[in-house]
This record gives structure tokens, sequence and C-alpha cells, in this order.
């Protein structure tokens, strides 16, 4: 399904696709929300990262076109896996909010994820359900009806609204760019999805950014979430091999920011 694409402001490169259709695309299975507290992406966030947490990655990737997520600062990134247990959307963002508002960057088998990850599917799947016809905050100037969104997602897997969302509540079955935005607006706390690309004739690794959702709406509010949309080979597959989200990907994994620094040395 589409929802009713509109131009972008941004750049685009071959492949991108625009903030609504991203939306729906991006869908994957494989305790206490600080929503207002401001924590700067800065140099500290490098001395956060512990290299021995399962499924971490120390490599640093760079953003495939520098300053677009966050004009006049350099983005870089760690990875951190995640389960695949069906909530790989909700872990993601549940790592990444630790990380900036606990400043813990925790395990993906951290017994704290379970409280996380349960309440943050409730609260996106509260927030559809009684939005109704308010209007959430998609990326730009953009907005979406709430009741368009669950329609429109429901429409894809031909199930009625009220099904989609009794669904959601359930715990293993795969979130995507509904429960994104619903998190976005009930938060007031921008989350923005990568992919990654293939570059330097299929060598390296860049990370794309597909959607800055809640931007720049949000970006006062709260520190935004970076997650990765991809496979989950990725990132030990080769940069040819990763699949996107609409191309196959159907995981989510954690974003580190490291504030355009190299991680110290172990």
């Amino acid at each position: 399904a589409r929802l009713l694409p509109a131009p972008t402001q941004r750049h685009t490169q071959p492949g991108h696709r625009k903030p609504r259709d991203a939306l729906l695309q991006v869908r994957g299975g494989a305790g206490i929300f600080n929503t207002r507290r401001r924590v700067e992406e800065d140099e500290t966030q490098v001395e956060r990262i512990v290299r021995t947490r399962t499924g971490f990655y120390p490599q640093i990737f760079l953003e495939l076109e520098p300053q677009v997520s966050r004009p006049g600062r350099n983005s870089t990134f760690c990875v951190q896996q995640v389960q695949g247990t069906g909530d790989c959307l909700f872990h993601s963002i549940a790592i990444g909010m630790a990380f900036d508002d606990n400043r813990t960057h925790l395990d993906m088998y951290d017994k704290c994820l379970d409280d996380r990850v349960r309440d943050l599917r409730a609260l996106a799947v509260d927030t559809l359900t009684r939005a109704g016809n308010q209007m959430f905050h998609l990326e730009g100037d953009q907005t979406i009806s709430a009741s368009e969104l669950i329609s429109a997602a429901a429409e894809q897997y031909n199930m009625t609204s009220d099904d989609y969302c009794s669904s959601m509540r359930r715990k293993g079955v795969w979130g995507g760019g509904p429960e994104i935005l619903a998190l976005v607006n009930a938060m007031e706390r921008p989350i923005h999805v990568f992919e990654p690309v293939a570059v330097c004739n299929g060598t390296q690794f860049r990370l794309q950014l597909c959607g800055a959702f809640g931007s720049p709406r949000y970006d006062k509010c709260g520190t935004r979430v970076c997650i990765v949309a991809a496979d989950d080979r990725f990132p030990v597959c080769k940069p040819l091999e990763a699949k996107r989200h609409g191309e196959g990907g159907n995981h989510f994994l954690a974003l580190l920011p490291t504030g355009g620094r190299e991680l110290p040395p172990p």
C-alpha cells in the first residue's frame, strides 16, 4: 500500500523511498520512558560503549550522505544486534533509549529489556487505537491521521484495523512503520531509520537515512533514537548481500551513535 506520496526536501539516492512509502515498508520481526530529557550526542558517547556486550559490532559505520540526518554534524554509529524473536523493532528502540537516557549500553540479552520492550509495544498500540483521526507528525511538515495509517497497514495483511491492532499487542508479532510513528508522537521524540547500502564497488557499507520520523518537529524535545532496517545477516554479510526492507530484509538493529569519533582501543 502507498500512503499519499508527498515530496520530501531531502536529496535522495537511487532506491531511496519517500517517507510515507518507507514508513509502511519497514517492518521487522526477527519500563521507564525518559522522553523529556535532552542528552546531546557528544564525545562521551563512545565512553558508554562496552565492547564485550553480546552482539556488539565495534566497526564504525558512516552515514552515506554526511550531515544529512543532523545538519552540520557528522553521524557515525556502531551496531548492536538484538534478539530475533519477533520483537526486534522494540528491542532496537529500547536499547537506543537506554544508551541515551540512562547512559547504559545494554547487552542484547539484558533481562531489563523484557519490561522495556513490553511497555514500548503497549504504548505504540495504545497510541494507535486511541488516536482516532488525530494527526501524527511524520517527517518535515508532513502529517497523516492515525486512522489512515492503521487502515493502510491493515490492508497490506488483509485485516481490519481492529484486528491489526489486536494482533500487534501480542508478543512476537512484527512491528514496523505504524508502530514507529506511534512511538514518535507519543514520546515526542524522533526516531531515525537507516538502511545499509554498498559503496566503493561493493566493498564497504554506508548507512542511508530512509526516514527521519518526528524531525524536525520533536528535535528539541528529546534525543533521536537511531535504528537500522536490514536483515539478520547484517553487518557480518558482504555489503552487496545485505537486504533492505522491501527487498527481503526483516530485521531491526540498534545504532549506537559515536559522535564522529572512533572507539578507543580495547
